[in-house]
Order: structure tokens, then C-alpha cells, then sequence
């Protein structure tokens, strides 16, 4: 991406009509009512609030959660096209940037599935409803990871054969995982640098999401005693606040070394909480959450303090998509018959 984004300095018609979404959103009052409710009372809930319009559509082909799961696809897809109209031509570059992230997980997600050697339907049906929708469903019926890699477009074409050298060598995923994170961080980046000073809440929420994979990278990594070299070549020397100098010393560092590190960081809380977890054996569920919990409240800051701003677009997409993502656990847990507490857990609320 060559020169600067050419932002006005104020969209009041697109501000007022985000805020006025924004008020919408669910809030933790309501998640606690949904927790007490059975799944045929969060069926009703549902078709009394925002996405009643989306359940009616999927009702007389769907029924229990599938309907549920589809009505919220069909919303999310609704509410992020419904941004682009509300916005003029310079903000959606902003929402594309945003949207882009699906490309490079449902492309993941079809070749896991592959892997996997799922049914073709079985792929589509754990897509995100997002980005370059018709070209995700295509993929699915390819045959070939090599395929699917090659006609995603998402990899640079020339880095293809020695990727696909080591997936047959090694039979896992992890070099065209790794390939697709570089090549996602890598745009990301550069976006990010496109970016004038009304958006600068929005590039330092893309880079914000580089420290909080870096970290996950580097402690797993760390955890397993990988050698430098090893590190290096999945972590990304970027971010917002860990910078290159940074992550080039954590990679020197050995793991007890790198979780004080990290302690003095804005994320020293979440490592403080986490310690038993992080020193022993146990899911790391928890602890990921919470990292991406606080992405969510640093994208409320521009919900709250920046509401003429850019930043607000950004802060109201993360938002709704942690909603659909909460309603999905909360949907899910309930279907299966999981306690409170267990769903709880897995949901993001700032």
C-alpha cells in the first residue's frame, strides 16, 4: 500500500448512526439474564430483540440452533454491509481492513477441514460469513491443500512449493498456518502505516492484536523449550506497545524470564491472574480470553471517548463481533447442557 489515507476530519452523519448501533449492543446485564435461561427461553429472547428480522428469515428451513447459528451469520453480514452504506467511500477502505481478518480464517479453516478430510458441506458450514464469501465456498471443493493455497491468493505464489515441501514432510499444518499469519500481520502492517492521525485508536488496535499473538506465540514457544531460532521464525517483529527491541530480547529470554518481561507490560495484570495456569499444565482458555479482553477494552475506549471520531467504526465492529461470538457460546453451552459457570468462561465482556 503506497502514501497516506486521505481521511476528513469528521463523518457526523456515519458517527451518529454507529453510536445509535453502538446503544443496541447487548450489555453484561443482559449476558447474565441469558445465563439463567434455558435454550428454548433464549430462542424467544432472540426473536424479541436485534435479530428477530434474521431468525424469521431461516425459520421455515432451519429449526434449534441451526437457526439460531445462521440467524447470527445473517446478522453479522447485515450489520457490517449496513456500516459500508452508512459510509463514505474512505471509510470503507477502513471496514475492509477489518473484514480482510476472515479471508485469511476461513482459508485456514478449509484447509483444516481438508486435512481433516471433512465433508465439503461440513467445511462451509464453519466458515465466517465474511469477506470474499464466494471465493471461501469454492475452495471448499478443491481436492488439493496445494489448491486451495494457490487460488486463495492469499500466500505469495513463488513461497508455495518449499511450504508445501514441509507440510509433506512433516504431515501438520504448520508452515502454511504460519504463512497465512505472515502474510495477514504483513498486511496488517502495512495498513496500519497508511493510516492518518484521526485513525491512530485503529492502527493501534491492529498492532495491539500483533503484541497479544506475539505473546501467546512466545510463551507457548518459551513453554516448549524451543530453540531462538525457532521463536523467531513465528513471532512478528512489529507491534504496539512490545516493539522490535523488545521482542528481540524476549526471544533470548528463558520462560520464567519472559512472564516477568511481559509483567512489566500493560498486560502485566492478565499474567499476574494466570500464573498457576501458565506454570503448570493447564488450558490456557482462560488466559486467551482475557488477553482478547482487553483488546475489547481498549476498542471501548473509542466507543466511549472518541465517539466523533474514525475510531468508533472500528470500536463498534469489534464489539458486535464479540457479541455473535458470545451469543454463540452461550447457544452452544446451553444445546449441550454445560453449567453457567463453564459458558461463562468462555465469554468476552469488557
Amino acid at each position: 500500500m503506497a502514501g497516506k489515507m486521505k481521511l476528513e476530519s469528521v463523518y457526523p452523519y456515519t458517527y451518529v448512526r454507529v453510536t445509535t448501533m453502538k446503544a443496541k449492543l447487548l450489555k453484561k446485564e443482559d449476558y447474565d439474564k441469558l445465563l439463567k435461561m434455558s435454550f428454548a427461553e433464549i430462542s424467544r429472547y432472540l426473536q424479541e430483540s436485534e435479530y428477530k428480522q434474521d431468525i424469521n428469515q431461516f425459520a421455515l428451513d432451519l429449526k434449534g440452533a441451526d437457526l439460531l447459528e445462521a440467524a447470527l451469520n445473517n446478522n453479522l453480514i447485515t450489520t457490517f454491509n449496513k456500516l459500508k452504506r452508512i459510509s463514505p467511500d474512505e471509510l470503507d477502505l477502513l471496514i475492509d481492513a477489518y473484514v480482510k481478518r476472515y479471508d485469511y480464517f476461513n482459508i485456514k479453516t478449509i484447509i483444516r477441514g481438508r486435512f481433516a478430510k471433512l465433508e465439503n458441506e461440513k467445511i462451509k458450514s464453519m466458515l465466517k460469513p465474511l469477506g470474499n464469501v464466494s471465493l471461501h465456498r469454492k475452495l471448499c471443493d478443491e481436492a488439493s491443500i496445494e489448491n486451495i493455497l494457490l487460488l486463495s491468493g492469499m500466500v505469495e505464489k513463488k513461497l508455495i512449493p518449499a511450504i508445501m515441501k514441509e507440510f509433506s514432510e512433516k504431515n501438520n499444518l504448520m508452515a502454511i498456518e504460519e504463512a497465512l499469519d505472515k502474510s495477514y500481520f504483513t498486511y496488517v502492517f502495512d495498513f496500519a502505516e497508511t493510516i492518518p492521525k484521526q485513525g491512530e485508536l485503529f492502527k493501534k488496535f491492529l498492532l495491539t492484536e500483533v503484541d497479544i499473538v506475539n505473546i501467546k506465540a512466545l510463551l507457548r514457544l518459551k513453554k516448549e523449550k524451543a530453540t531462538e531460532k525457532e521463536v523467531e521464525q513465528h513471532i512478528y517483529m512489529f507491534g504496539s506497545e512490545i516493539s522490535t527491541r523488545k521482542i528481540k530480547n524476549m526471544v533470548t529470554m528463558d520462560y520464567e524470564s519472559l512472564l516477568r518481561e511481559i509483567q512489566k507490560t500493560s498486560f502485566k495484570n492478565i499474567i499476574k491472574k494466570h500464573i498457576p495456569t501458565l506454570t503448570s499444565k493447564g488450558s490456557l482458555t482462560e488466559f486467551e480470553n482475557d488477553l482478547n479482553k482487553h483488546l475489547l477494552k481498549k476498542t471501548s475506549l473509542m466507543l466511549h471517548q472518541h465517539p466523533l471520531t474514525i475510531d468508533i467504526i472500528l470500536g463498534y465492529m469489534f464489539a458486535k463481533e464479540i457479541e455473535v461470538m458470545n451469543l454463540y457460546s452461550i447457544i452452544k453451552g446451553k444445546q449441550l447442557e454445560m453449567g453457567n459457570e463453564f459458558i461463562e468462561k468462555q465469554l468476552i465482556i469488557a
